[in-house]
């Protein structure tokens, strides 16, 4: 999903009522004045001005220290750390303006947000419909918002965005991509491709579209079309690592290891501080049966993004692979799996793979692995199985009956840790937002 884009309209204090200041004077006045929390805010929106989140920061924290109700900049001290990526932070802060101005549509936003990034779609619809117009009239968050509304079956509403989507956005390569998104998940894949072929044709250059595309594409299963589209990006962007690397990840899902690697391999180089081709290449070793190499891809990319689960979850995944792992192995594997529960709750995948490591808290592991994904094959047998062992056979039979079920539907076809890559790879921390000032404030 793209990075919300939130625009504030600075409202000056009544203490200086032409000019805002300088910077230099505000910190010259923050001297002098070092418990006035008006001063601290104001440097905070300066230095957001100047696009420096890291050095607003603090000022918006003492801010709130020396007046715990100056809420506009608890909600810019939440803002700053949204942008930072702390988003949980930010959450904390975002609810504590929502219990003491529910009406300010602002955290709601963000609230909606960090609901829709943990998947849980109905907390996420409750939080846009409080935010309003600042969620259904922003491009931003429009693609996030549908998605709620399509995944708690509100598809009225959603038509409705939709349209209003279209009318608005239909121009510009950004706004058919997000039209093209909202066909696909109506599940309407003919005007999906139009639209994304549009947004093409509307910014040839945008490496983004291809990657969209591609992605559509093997989706659909069409593999050799997604490689075809991302040619015709690389051919405009040769250089582009966000190309190279998806062109791996349609490789590997046809089964071209070799040349996937080599495609891993050049994004990294192409692109040396981005995490995702290295798991992409730990993620072919480890299929390959090479967990030694996987093991050292994988820590190289959790210490090059430790923010991102995916990297703990699939370390853990090498170090858990043999017949007889080391307590040493089982232990580390235990630590990365909780480092990736704490960063994305909702995935099943690291449930699953603590139940098996840790038998003490196994039931109850998989037992929260059905409810994230109630068709979790692993999660389903190893279940049956624990409860068939406890002479629990009323509980096992329906899990072992689901289980069969859904090997069927899939064809017993093993599970592929391929797909967990397929994101929208550039990587990019998104844009920056302008600064707020008070309880004026409002989104454009």
């Amino acid at each position: 999903m793209r990075i919300l884009l939130l625009l504030w309209m600075i409202t000056l204090a009544p203490a200086y009522p032409q000019q805002p200041p300088s910077l230099a004077s505000l910190l010259a006045l923050h001297r002098a004045e070092p418990s006035n929390p008006n001063i601290c805010q104001q440097i905070g929106v300066a230095y957001i001005q100047l696009q420096q989140l890291e050095k607003a920061e603090p000022f918006f924290r003492e801010a709130v220290r020396l007046s715990p109700q100056f809420w506009a900049a608890r909600k810019n001290l939440a803002t700053v750390l949204w942008f930072l990526d702390r988003k949980t932070e930010a959450e904390r802060e975002f609810q504590a303006v929502t219990k003491a101005l529910p009406a300010d549509p602002v955290p709601h936003l963000y609230l909606g947000l960090a609901a829709h990034g943990r998947r849980q779609f109905v907390a996420a619809k409750v939080q846009f419909e409080e935010a309003g117009d600042l969620a259904f009239e922003n491009p931003e968050v429009v693609p996030a918002v549908l998605e709620s509304f399509l995944a708690t079956s509100d598809l009225e509403r959603a038509r409705r965005i939709l349209e209003k989507l279209g009318a608005a956005h239909k121009d510009s390569a950004e706004g058919w991509q997000m039209l093209a998104e909202a066909y696909d998940r109506l599940g309407k894949p003919e005007e999906a491709y139009r639209a994304y072929s549009q947004a093409i044709a509307a910014d040839p250059n945008s490496e983004n579209t291809y990657v969209a595309l591609a992605e559509f594409a093997s989706a659909h299963g069409n593999n050799d079309h997604a490689l075809q589209i991302i040619g015709q990006g690389l051919e405009r962007r040769p250089q582009s690592a966000a190309l190279v690397f998806e062109r791996g990840v349609i490789l590997a899902l046809q089964g071209d290891r070799n040349q996937a690697e080599l495609s891993f391999q050049e994004a990294g180089r192409l692109k040396p501080d981005w995490a995702l081709p290295l798991m992409a290449l730990g993620v072919s070793k480890l299929e390959s049966g090479d967990a030694a190499q996987a093991m050292d891809a994988f820590q190289k990319a959790r210490t090059i993004d430790s923010g991102d689960y995916r990297g703990h979850f699939l370390y853990a995944t090498a170090l858990s692979r043999g017949s007889h792992i080391s307590d040493g192995n089982r232990s580390a594997a235990i630590r990365a799996l909780h480092q990736a529960i704490q960063l994305n709750p909702e995935d099943a995948r690291s449930y699953v793979l603590l139940g098996q490591l840790d038998p003490e808290r196994a039931e109850a592991d998989w037992k929260t692995a059905l409810k994230i994904e109630p068709e979790n094959a692993t999660a389903l047998y190893q279940l049956g199985l624990l409860y068939q062992r406890q002479g629990k056979t009323a509980e096992a039979k329906p899990l072992l009956e689901k289980f069969r079920l859904v090997k069927a539907k899939t064809h017993g076809a093993e599970e592929s840790l391929v797909p967990i890559l397929k994101v929208a790879p550039a990587g990019s921390a998104g844009h920056r937002p302008t600064a707020a000032s008070d309880s004026s404030t409002r989104a454009r």
